[in-house]
């Protein structure tokens, strides 16, 4: 038998390719629901005409719906006894009540990040979710970027030796290309702009692929003249070992796409990739440039990797994050899942710590 999913949230500019990625796992979505609102599953269109960075290319979302129930209330969603599995792609503002929901129904959670606005509000349900053995992820889907799990592999065999600093940046198309009238684009629903949604990302892949947690930041932000949230912001911070970073993000691109790297430099070796790009890109290949003073590295002590992406599976982004779905939906049941609703919980800290400092102009600790 097939996981039954419930997914709330249609409105959100990755339920399309959320969609197509459920059409490719063993699971069917059987319920839908847009809070507040009765959705007709047979006139649900492909979002092509959005101007953000995620369209379907024509995909006929209403067959990867067909004959789900409705629900307006999606406390009602996951009190339905057959569903296995609710996908959320909803305010961060509310998403943590419904995630208490499902929590008590012993529904498990699949969440776009960051999950909640703050720590705080999700701190209690985490604990909740652990003590009763209930599943809730976050869609942290770099933990499964071929490139990261090579570097967090070098990292715990020493590589890299003493790591002294990381450098990373994850740059997004501006917001005059993106419908910034959408909730994700709104302080009181999100609490932040360019930091708190295309942010994370690398606030969480640069501590995991380091297997060490960042301890305090120092942050600015540029204010967005279209919405009420940041164009985009610059940290610094310091990890539990002592390794130094500086994370660049925001809304800066003049044309759809992204603009990423990730540098690491130890006292053995360092290593600077783009660590991803995406179908927008039309790049061919992502390269890893390693140098090392490892003896066995003296005839060529700086080597690169091509990795060459697939977008079979995934066109949107890459196969690894139906790769990222994919563990998911085989480890929910045991929480054998890439990222954990405690991971969420640390990134948040994070976050929460970084918008501190961004008003109080000085480093903040993060909360342990």
């Amino acid at each position: 038998m097939g996981v039954n999913i419930g997914y709330v949230g249609i409105d959100h500019h990755h339920r399309d390719p959320y969609f197509a990625v459920a059409s490719e796992l063993d699971a069917t979505i059987t319920a839908v629901c847009e809070p507040g609102r009765r959705v007709d599953v047979d006139s649900i269109t492909a979002m092509d005409e959005r101007p953000d960075e995620v369209t379907t290319e024509g995909q006929n979302v209403t067959d990867l719906v067909a004959g789900a129930a409705v629900y307006e209330n999606p406390h009602e969603l996951v009190a339905d006894n057959s569903i296995d599995v609710v996908w959320i792609t909803y305010r961060s503002s509310e998403t943590p009540a419904i995630i208490e929901s499902a929590v008590e129904n012993g529904v498990h959670v699949i969440s776009e990040k960051p999950i909640a606005r703050t720590a705080a509000d999700l701190e209690d349900i985490a604990q909740q979710a652990n003590d009763i053995g209930v599943t809730v992820a976050p869609t942290m889907y770099y933990r499964r970027n071929p490139i990261a799990m090579e570097l967090r592999d070098k990292v715990q065999d020493g590589f890299f030796g003493d790591i002294w600093t990381v450098d990373g940046r994850f740059n997004a198309s501006q917001l005059s290309n993106r419908n910034t009238d959408h909730y994700i684009y709104d302080r009181e629903t999100s609490r932040g702009g360019a930091l708190q949604w295309i942010g994370p990302h690398w606030v969480d892949i640069i501590p995991w692929i380091l297997d060490d947690p960042i301890t305090r930041v120092n942050a600015e932000f540029h204010e967005a003249a279209e919405a009420d949230v940041e164009a985009g912001a610059v940290l610094q911070f310091e990890t539990r070992s002592g390794t130094l970073g500086t994370y660049h993000t925001g809304y800066y691109l003049n044309d759809r796409g992204k603009d990423t790297h990730l540098g690491i430099y130890g006292t053995d070796a360092q290593a600077l990739t783009a660590l991803h790009h995406d179908s927008l890109q039309h790049e061919p290949t992502v390269p890893l440039e390693i140098t090392s003073d490892n003896s066995d590295w003296t005839a060529a002590p700086t080597r690169t990797t091509e990795f060459e992406f697939s977008y079979d599976r995934f066109s949107e982004w890459g196969d690894f994050v139906q790769d990222y779905f994919e563990a998911y939906f085989e480890g929910y049941e045991t929480g054998d899942v890439p990222a954990t609703v405690d991971d969420a919980v640390q990134l948040l800290r994070v976050l929460d710590a970084a918008y501190e400092s961004g008003e109080q102009g000085s480093w903040v600790e993060v909360v342990d």
